[in-house]
C-alpha cells in the first residue's frame, strides 16, 4: 500500500500449506536440495521467524535441519567433484568465432575442468598436506619509543 510508514508484520502463513507439519516437510524437503532457508521457507509459505522458533523448540526438527543442511552441502560437493575432474563439454572458440573441424564441419569441443575446486576439494579432504603453510619469524631488533601522550592512552 503506497504510502504506509514503518514495516509490515511478517505473516506466520503455515494454514495455507494445511497442518504445522505438512509445512515443516515442505521446507525440510527445500532445505535439503537448496542449503538456502530464506527460500525454503518462502516455498512452505512460513514467517522464517517461524522456522527459527520450530528449530529453537523441538530437537527433532532441529536435528531434521542439520541432516537437510549437510545433504545439500554433500550434493554440492560431488558437483564440486565431478566439475573438477570430469568438468563440462564446451565449444572452442578462436577470435570470438566457433571453431569447426576442417575435415567434418562439425564444432569442435574440449572438456573444461576446474583446477580451483581440485585445489579446494585437495585443502578439504588432506588439509595436512594441501593446507596454506605460513613460517612467520621475526629477526632483528624491536624498537619502541614510548612519550608522554602515550600515558593517555
Amino acid at each position: 500500500m503506497a504510502g504506509r510508514k514503518g514495516q509490515a508484520k511478517a505473516l506466520d502463513r503455515t494454514k495455507r500449506t494445511g497442518s504445522t507439519r505438512d509445512a515443516r516437510e515442505v521446507f525440510l524437503d527445500h532445505l535439503r536440495k537448496t542449503a538456502n532457508i530464506s527460500e525454503s521457507a518462502r516455498v512452505a509459505v512460513v514467517a522464517r521467524r517461524t522456522i527459527y522458533e520450530w528449530r529453537d523448540a523441538d530437537p527433532v526438527f532441529a536435528a531434521a535441519w542439520d541432516d537437510a543442511i549437510d545433504e545439500a552441502t554433500d550434493a554440492l560437493e560431488a558437483e564440486a567433484r565431478r566439475r573438477a575432474i570430469e568438468g563440462d563439454e564446451e565449444y572452442v572458440v578462436s577470435m570470438g568465432q566457433l571453431v569447426r573441424d576442417p575435415k567434418t564441419g562439425e564444432y569442435l569441443t574440449t572438456r573444461k575442468r576446474s583446477d580451483g575446486l581440485m585445489t579446494l576439494l585437495l585443502k578439504a579432504h588432506r588439509p595436512e598436506r594441501f593446507r596454506e603453510r605460513y613460517d612467520v619469524q621475526q629477526t632483528g631488533n624491536i624498537t619502541m619509543n614510548i612519550t608522554k601522550d602515550d600515558d593517555a592512552l
